[in-house]
């Protein structure tokens, strides 16, 4: 690779991850409009939504004119999130039912694009023009196609509600995690810091979108409920799938060591959804109830052989290592840090606001990582710059402080390390300075566990894929979970993959989602 590693997203505690977005609310003009098969005896409580379906047609009528940008900014999104999923049979299938539902409101007709990006974040989100993205992680999550229609359905209520209808906001601040951009956004001109921080704030930026509000996602929730009752889907699945969005927000907490009910990390972040007002969604869609289908086994054939968790080729967590077989380089990622692996960098933090950013110079540089850190990295930096060896690598390191908005002094350690004669790599450490010596270390195993890895190693780094298998006579949920490729806490997540409860049992016959290792 010429240029800068192309990483993607993370959590030290094993599943890698992005930095959510945040979806911007738009006002609501309240016009009338008739729908049509909408039950008159209840025209008081839905005149609000003929509001917000014309609100919804009118913004997206105003597309056109920018639709350019619209395009620009789906696609720089989707870069972000790990790219576009590359499985054209299951992107097809997508396409498909997502058509199927835009067809069942006022915007038939309208382009609308569904992508699955190549994230295990579960995540699902829309944008304006008609672009509605949902990650393969949300895919691994559902257990039947009208789970899924409901996802896709709820993002295409959003769209027609106008919701979507603002552009994105964009920052450069957005690729530090929360934690760092308390420490190293503000102004850190002082001398010292030098070029360091003009390095920080040009690592590019991500796209950041305010959250939607509760009225919002209630909306889409009944938007998406009466296009899944008008698809013949049964509208119950929207609840039946917010139930097992839950129990992944509850594992992926109870495996990073969080409170069950910690919302900030998970989904919920940015779609504020509660069980009663979903259920009320789906009752009030019940009237328009054509059938029941759920279709599962359509879907769990499309879904057989789904990456799950981390992308090798972007990077994985394995045993507390981040490993990059496609660039032959590993290093530690200390307990209770957690991980953003972007486009263009590593970012690892904690709740206390120390982490490091580990990433390739801009600009190539064929010189000594000592020469680098001195004139092109650090220059005015007062302490002196030292050499290392790290194993058979040369590296060279320096250390600053510099303060921040709040006033907070922050300590910063500069470490550069040569891999070969044309690659050079980059960790920017931070810490509060009143942390004392208890993150000094951490960080240094982080630099002394940085090594390459060989062709051998590399190729040992197998993707997860989830399987799809029918339960045998005598099978349990024991023994189906001691099938995953998992030290700990396999029988939870069996459960939580497949929305099984904790007293549930599986029968022969019944078709469930496992994980093995792919090719």
């Amino acid at each position: 690779m010429e240029t800068a590693p192309q990483y993607r997203e993370g959590v030290g505690t094993g599943k890698l991850r992005l930095a959510r977005l945040h979806f911007e609310a738009r006002s609501v003009i309240s016009r009338r409009l008739d729908i049509r098969g909408m039950p008159m005896g209840d025209w008081r409580g839905w005149r609000w939504l003929a509001a917000v379906l014309v609100m919804g047609a009118l913004n997206f009528a105003a597309v056109p004119s920018h639709a350019d940008s619209a395009a620009d900014e789906a696609k720089e999104i989707t870069e972000e999130y790990g790219g576009a999923y590359d499985n054209p049979r299951l992107n097809q299938y997508v396409t498909e039912i997502g058509e199927k539902l835009v067809a069942t409101t006022p915007m038939a007709g309208q382009k609308f694009t569904f992508t699955i990006l190549d994230s295990p974040v579960v995540n699902a989100f829309s944008l304006p023009g008609g672009y509605v993205f949902v990650t393969r992680g949300l895919l691994g999550i559902a257990n039947n196609e009208a789970e899924m229609a409901g996802v896709l359905g709820h993002e295409i209520g959003h769209i027609t509600a106008g919701h979507a209808a603002r552009r994105l906001r964009r920052t450069a601040l957005a690729n530090l995690g929360a934690g760092l951009l308390r420490l190293l956004v503000g102004k850190l001109g002082n001398a010292e810091i030098g070029t360091v921080m003009g390095d920080v704030a040009s690592f590019g930026s991500l796209y950041y979108i305010r959250r939607y509000s509760r009225e919002q996602e209630f909306q889409a929730d009944q938007l998406g409920t009466i296009s899944l009752a008008k698809a013949g889907y049964d509208p119950g699945a929207m609840g039946t799938f917010l139930s097992s969005l839950e129990g992944d927000s509850e594992f992926e907490n109870m495996i990073a060591g969080r409170a069950a009910d910690d919302r900030l990390h998970t989904m919920f972040a940015d779609h504020p959804r509660t069980p009663d007002r979903v259920k009320r969604a789906v009752d009030e869609a019940r009237s328009l109830q054509k059938s029941s289908v759920l279709n599962r086994d359509a879907f769990l054939q499309h879904i057989d052989g789904l990456l799950y968790d981390d992308d090798p080729g972007q990077g994985v967590l394995r045993n507390g290592y981040f490993l990059h077989p496609g660039l032959h380089l590993a290093f530690a990622v200390p307990n209770d840090f957690e991980v953003e692996n972007e486009p263009t960098k590593v970012v690892v933090q904690n709740d206390e606001h120390a982490g490091f950013i580990f990433d390739r110079p801009p600009q190539p540089f064929n010189g000594t990582p000592d020469d680098y850190v001195g004139t092109v990295w650090a220059p005015n930096a007062k302490s002196r710059v030292q050499h290392l060896d790290i194993g058979d690598l040369a590296a060279a390191t320096v250390t600053t402080q510099a303060k921040n908005d709040d006033g907070m002094l922050i300590n910063v350690r500069l470490l550069a390390v040569r891999t070969d004669r044309d690659t050079l790599y980059r960790f920017l450490f931070v810490m509060p300075a009143d942390s004392g010596s208890r993150f000094i270390q951490t960080f240094q195993h982080v630099i002394y566990s940085f090594r390459k890895l060989s062709d051998e190693e590399a190729a040992k780094v197998k993707p997860l894929v989830v399987r799809v298998i029918t339960v045998a006579d005598g099978d349990t949920v024991e023994s189906l979970a001691k099938r995953l490729p998992y030290a700990e806490r396999e029988v939870e997540r069996f459960r939580m993959m497949n929305a099984l409860a904790p007293d549930a049992v599986v029968k022969p016959g019944d078709k469930v989602k496992i994980v093995t290792w792919g090719p």
